[in-house]
């Protein structure tokens, strides 16, 4: 095998991880004019793919320096991909002539070790600087920490002084008892200073919920700190099949958790409807789910209900539904008639009361669970439900959750 095959294959085993860094990209080529300021949308050991307005030729060296960290390397086009739109961008990939951790990532994946020793070992040109040079992670240069608090099968929550805001598609490299385990996800709650959580997402045929199973049983069978990194992806909407492909859109992504079969999980529900409170209510929240508690314990009782709404065909919903179960903050709806998808928004209305809802659960179709939602209300100061809530306490009414049926203070599942 030839220099250039090992090359190729080394380039192949380096992961890529979403990052969005200001970079200047120069030509050296006097024939081939070209400088202008770009953002990386994936690096790696051996280059970047980066969103540039004008095509470059394959195989033109150029300069590439992170202006905010003051250094600088070469490289070469090795991919062109037209982007379309208006005004039409390209897709650039490019290849480090060193190997290497130029892009200061603290927590790099495992395999850009031996690439990040052979750049330190090799001699670095006078337009090089070594590697080994101060992290990015933030606008400043100055590096994000992750702290990891809480994980579920569908959610996790991590602390931060510099979180993302909500709605960043990221890709979280978190390293326990030596293994690497790479989860896509989106930031659905963000509190500035404190930290942010995520609902792990998948692509279809992807069992992300096996994965992040398995990082759980390696994260409680060490004390060890799992090492973190959180890359923000970039979801650029592209004209092009091949644009499309390479860009890692998550457009066609869904909630690691779609099984109606799966037991309930009240960190996933919190996150999803953490918009909804403030932030020292969210973090009370979240410790007593820590703790094994629960404040608003559910009641079984059929209620009737008007529901409206828009559904995911664009459709209006205007129709009579009842409760299965219904907590301060949640409840279980059945006879649901229209496809809701998470995170809709719709409306509730009895007696003279009418409020607006978040659906937190989905029962799949073909299954006893289609046509039940679980919502949760947008308003975590909610009184929709308070006098039945109450007669049934003075009545002695057993709540649900006394009786197995677990979930958290929002919407609730079977």
């Amino acid at each position: 095998m030839g220099d250039s095959e090992k090359t190729q294959y080394a380039i192949r085993r380096s992961s890529r991880l979403p990052l969005e860094v200001p970079v200047l990209v120069t030509s050296l080529d006097p024939n081939a004019a070209f400088s202008e300021r770009c953002n990386t949308t994936l690096v790696n050991a051996h280059g970047c793919g980066l969103i540039a307005p004008r095509a470059l030729k394959l195989g033109v060296p150029v300069r590439i320096e992170i202006v905010s960290a003051k250094r600088h390397t070469k490289a070469r086009v090795a991919e062109v991909v037209p982007l379309g739109g208006d005004p039409e961008t390209w897709l650039v990939g490019l290849e480090l002539d060193v190997p290497g951790n130029f892009w200061g990532i603290e927590y790099a994946p495992s395999d850009w070790k031996i690439e990040e020793t052979a750049a330190t070992a090799a001699t670095p040109s006078s337009d090089h600087e070594t590697p080994a040079a101060k992290p990015i992670g933030s606008r400043s240069g100055a590096p994000r920490r992750w702290h990891l608090t809480d994980i579920s099968p569908g959610a996790c929550y991590l602390e931060s002084a510099t979180p993302f805001p909500v709605d960043t598609s990221v890709l979280l490299s978190i390293r326990a008892l030596d293994t690497e385990s790479l989860l896509d996800g989106i930031v659905r709650v963000s509190h500035a200073q404190v930290g942010m959580g995520v609902v792990f997402t998948h692509a279809p045929g992807q069992d992300q919920r096996g994965l992040v199973e398995e990082l759980i049983g390696r994260l409680m069978s060490s004390r060890d700190v799992p090492r973190i990194f959180v890359g923000r992806r970039e979801d650029r909407k592209a004209s092009s099949n091949a644009g499309q492909a390479t860009a890692s859109g998550l457009a066609n992504r869904a909630p690691a958790i779609d099984d109606e079969d799966a037991p309930p999980d009240p960190l996933l529900e919190l996150v999803l409807s953490g918009q909804s409170f403030t932030p020292e209510q969210f973090q009370s929240d979240l410790r007593a789910q820590r703790l094994g508690k629960r404040r608003d314990p559910r009641i079984d009782i059929e209620l009737p209900v008007l529901l409206t709404g828009i559904d995911i065909s664009g459709r209006p919903l205007d129709q009579r539904v009842m409760t299965i179960n219904i907590s301060r903050r949640g409840a279980l709806l059945n006879g649901v008639h229209g496809m809701l998808k998470l995170n809709d928004e719709i409306f509730l209305a009895r007696l003279q009361k009418k409020e607006q809802f978040r659906v937190a659960w989905v029962g799949a179709e073909g299954t006893p669970a289609e046509g039940q939602i679980g919502v949760a209300a947008v308003d975590a100061n909610t009184s929709f439900w308070n006098e039945v809530l109450e007669a049934s306490a003075q009545s002695g009414l057993e709540p649900a959750s006394l009786r197995g049926i677990s979930g958290d203070d929002g919407a609730a599942q079977p």
